[in-house]
């Protein structure tokens, strides 16, 4: 079973995959979209990709990219993202003399308190993943560098946290994401169950949004999350992420789902699916 990741290894992608599974093929991507475009081929049987997170909120690329290609989703995994400053192992003592800091955009987002107190002027280089940034730095020990990122980043590449857990929170977390076109075996106990729907509303008509609500709150279903995404065709047009409180194969969300049909409200749903919550991030592997 191959598995992909947004990588390389140490990558907090990669500590939900390995979390998420007891064994498998892991192979890495740098980039969300061909990540997802190598589940659609079926290069891999699963991507794990990010979805939200409680700094930033959603991660787009992935929520855009998902709505263009409508994969399946199997499952949920809530991760912590505690967030390490980490500098290489021969610039330890000299890390407050940084001159530049390597990571993905989320990571240096989650951590712009920190940033901005002791770090105001620096120059920024975003890269594709946090473990690309931890890369970045071990390759270059001669440059001032430091990257953002999990501990398993720095036990992957050699380096040295310098300043521990500076994400903007304490309880930081991501939502990830299983693509696949199969139900998932997790070796972990499911705490809660969801279904996650894209409705867009094909015309800006009065009482469009109020309609698609009231269908769900006919059902007595508890709506987790909404959120609008512009369809990127003209302005003005979006779509909707609707995530419901649900158990698999629920007869309420069927019959919400033909009543908005009925409405002539387009329908998506990307997945009826167990959701995991970790306590505490694995290590590099």
């Amino acid at each position: 079973m191959k598995i992909g990741y947004l990588g390389p290894k140490g990558s907090f992608t990669y500590s939900a995959v390995t979390s998420y599974f007891k064994n498998g093929e892991w192979i890495a991507y740098d980039s969300l979209i061909d990540l997802i475009d190598a589940q659609l081929n079926q290069e891999i049987t699963y991507a794990m990709v990010p979805i939200e997170n409680s700094i930033e909120g959603s991660v787009l690329p992935t929520l855009d990219h998902v709505y263009e290609t409508l994969p399946s989703i199997q499952g949920e995994i809530i991760l912590p993202i505690p967030q390490q400053l980490m500098v290489h192992k021969e610039r330890q003592k000299e890390w407050r003399q940084t001159k530049k800091i390597c990571s993905h955009p989320q990571a240096l987002a989650q951590s712009q308190l920190f940033l901005r107190t002791h770090f105001p002027k620096i120059e920024i280089e975003q890269v594709g993943s946090t473990a690309q940034g931890a890369q970045q730095v071990a390759n270059h020990p001669e440059q001032a560098l430091a990257a953002i990122g999990p501990l398993s980043a720095a036990e992957e590449f050699g380096l040295v946290v310098v300043q521990k857990d500076i994400q903007t929170i304490v309880n930081n977390e991501t939502r990830f994401w299983l693509l696949g076109s199969k139900p998932s075996a997790s070796n972990l106990e499911a705490v809660d169950y969801k279904a996650t729907l894209f409705v867009d509303l094909p015309e800006n008509r009065p009482g469009a949004l109020y309609q698609v609500l009231a269908v769900f709150a006919q059902k007595q279903l508890n709506l987790t999350k909404i959120e609008s995404r512009p369809q990127k065709t003209q302005l003005g047009e979006y779509f909707f992420v609707i995530d419901v409180a649900v158990k698999a194969q629920a007869k309420e969300l069927q019959e919400a789902i033909s009543l908005l049909q009925e409405q002539q409200f387009p329908v998506h749903l990307i997945g009826q699916y167990p959701v995991y919550q970790i306590n505490q991030v694995k290590p590099a592997q």
